[in-house]
Parts: C-alpha cells; structure tokens; sequence
C-alpha cells in the first residue's frame, strides 16, 4: 500500500497509543481519536486494529531495508530501532492474551520473510536460505521464532544486554542457515 497522510496518522497514533498501554487494550475508537480521524476512515484503509499494526511493522521495516546496505546492517538498524522505542514493544508483548498476540506477531514476521524470499536481495543470507529450502514456509517460520524470541527473551530481561549481544547471537543463527538445496 502507498503511503498516504491517513494511514501514516494511523501508524502514529497507534506507535503513541502502544507507548502508553498495552495493544490488546487499544480500541479502534481510541486509534482514530488519537489520529483525529474518523472509524470510517479507519475501516477504508485496515480490518482491524491487527491489520493497522501489520501495515506499521511492514512500513518500519521497509524503511530499514531501504537505508540498509546489507543484512548485517538491517539486523543492526533493526535491534536499534526496538532499543530506542523499548515503550512500544514493550506494551506490545505484555497482555492478557500474550499467547494470542505472540502468535499474531510470529504469522506477520513469518510473512514478511516470505515476502524477502520473493522480493528480497539475492545476496542476503535468509534470501538464500528460503530460496534453497523445499519447505520455505517451516524455514520463514523458524527464522521469525528465532528472531522473535530473541526479542522476547531481551525484553524479559529488562534490556539489560547489550543490543550488540543481541545483534550477534541473530547474525550467528542467520549465518548458520543452510545456503545450499536441503
């Protein structure tokens, strides 16, 4: 979807709204009020409220891969980014339903990373490797996991590691995907 100035207000006033609260306890009414926008206007562009939070992790990391120069660095700018809005994920991984969400997450990231095996730079290591694989969804799936844990995992420990240990230990499973036919 091209960006336009609806959606961006919406993609912003969720990241504010998720600063503040948990995401499971947002409500349509509350994105809109926030963006000044109205519910009609907010049903033309999205589903629902999982849709608009899809649509804003694609943006974010569409934006990363533009300014990336390789996948190294994308994993960089992308652990960087999450340091610097700890708030946002931090509202977004805590809830009731954390199991429910946890998974919403995995099927989006999973996407996106199949996305990268039809569109993603041939030189990029998990380009490759879902490229290579007989089972690209289980390979797009396990990555997601391995990223998303990672993440879970730093959160859970109050972001106390350093985000270069976290960055190394990602570019160390990536760089352990097998590259050839499997």
């Amino acid at each position: 979807m091209q960006m336009n100035r609806t959606v961006r207000d919406f993609e912003r006033a969720l990241e504010a709204l998720v600063t503040e609260k948990p995401f499971e306890k947002l409500t349509i009414d509350q994105i809109c009020e926030e963006a000044l926008l109205h519910r009609s206007s907010f049903y033309r562009y999205f589903h629902d409220k999982y849709d608009l939070l899809e649509q804003t992790i694609n943006a974010r990391l569409n934006a990363l891969w533009q300014k990336a120069s390789d996948e190294d660095e994308l994993l960089e700018m992308l652990l960087q980014y999450v340091n610097e809005h700890k708030s946002f994920f931090r509202h977004l991984t805590t809830s009731g339903s954390r199991d429910s969400l946890y998974t919403e997450l995995m099927r989006m990231s999973t996407e996106i990373l199949m996305n990268v095996r039809e569109n993603g730079p041939e030189n990029a290591k998990i380009t490759r490797a879902l490229r290579a694989t007989k089972n690209p969804q289980l390979v797009a799936s396990s990555i997601s996991g391995a990223i998303m844990g990672s993440l879970y995992w730093w959160q859970e420990q109050n972001y106390e590691l350093a985000d270069q240990e976290i960055v190394d230990s990602v570019k160390r499973f990536v760089n352990s995907l097998p590259q050839g036919t499997n």
